[in-house]
């Protein structure tokens, strides 16, 4: 019975295993194709958010490539206070910089951050299992009164 138990569990959890790893390569997927159709408006936040500039200053930072004039700037910024309406030459800028953005933004850019994160979780595991080691082996068997430690033999080996 015990058998039957452990084997259902093991199907259940393989099943929840395959149908976690479809969703994910499906989210992946279709995360995929929204990516070319977000919109600059979005890049123009996660601009503000990453650089800490305004959307105004990136105004200006876009026109330079582009040599527009600052009147031109002030009345494109107005147009797209009201109406959302992103210029030319901004497109152009969040365009060419969307790589850096991403990166910059959900932490695709640095893989020394990934090694470093790597090895802080495998000391952290390794501490873990280690003591939990020496715990069960060396102070449980010595903590513990004679009765359990004849009933489940713990102890050194």
């Amino acid at each position: 019975m015990l058998d039957f138990i452990l084997d259902a569990i093991v199907a259940v959890c393989s099943v929840m295993l395959v149908w976690y790893m479809v969703r994910a390569h499906w989210r992946r997927t279709q995360k995929n194709r929204q990516a070319d159709s977000i919109a600059i408006d979005d890049y123009l936040q996660l601009i503000t958010q990453v650089t800490g500039i305004s959307v105004y200053d990136t105004f200006c930072k876009s026109a330079e490539d582009w040599r527009v004039s600052a009147d031109r700037i002030d009345q494109d910024f107005k147009i797209y206070l009201s109406s959302q309406s992103v210029p030319f030459y901004v497109k152009d800028f969040v365009r060419k910089s969307q790589k850096h953005i991403d990166e910059l933004y959900r932490g695709n850019g640095s893989s020394s951050t990934d090694r470093r994160l790597l090895l802080f979780y495998s000391v952290l595991i390794v501490l873990f299992w280690g003591g939990a080691v020496f715990l069960c082996l060396y102070v449980f068997s010595h903590v513990w009164p004679e009765v359990f430690r004849e009933s489940i033999h713990l102890g050194p080996p």
